[in-house]
């Protein structure tokens, strides 16, 4: 488990898995992330408590009432690129980070893991916590 995870169990968020087969939330056991047994972690803050009693009450995301916007409050971590170690997936703050690639400079956004990884290594994760809803903060890095 990750320095960031932590922070969101301090926080008072629930660490779940969507169990693909049923497509259903269950309380995750442990922590394994894995290609071959899970590939992320779902988050739901213990007061968000529309969404914990669809999962409390077994309902699959697949329900009619099961709703993207029930789900609004939801942090996933976990894999996402191939290749690369568990990072934040979603909801990931806006960011640049300013490297050489190929000789040239670059500056790649939020859409890359490795800029995410950056992130999560270099900057307070209080702050990457606000910035994951707060669309006006660009956090930036340079590599260079």
């Amino acid at each position: 488990m990750t320095q960031f995870e932590k922070m969101l169990l301090d926080k008072g968020y629930i660490k779940h898995i969507l169990n693909c087969k049923t497509m259903k939330f269950e309380m995750a056991k442990g922590h394994t992330i894995s290609t071959m047994v899970n590939l992320d972690h779902r988050y739901f803050h213990n007061t968000d408590t529309n969404i914990l009693q669809k999962i409390a009450s077994r309902k699959s995301v697949l329900e009619e009432d099961f709703t993207w916007e029930n789900r609004k409050g939801e942090i996933c971590f976990g894999l996402n690129q191939v290749g690369k170690p568990p990072t934040l997936i979603k909801p990931r703050p806006r960011i640049e980070v300013k490297r050489i690639k190929e000789g040239r400079e670059v500056i790649e956004n939020e859409q890359y893991d490795d800029s995410m990884n950056v992130v999560l290594k270099d900057i307070s994760h209080e702050e990457i916590f606000k910035a994951m809803y707060d669309r006006d903060i660009v956090i930036k890095i340079d590599l260079t």
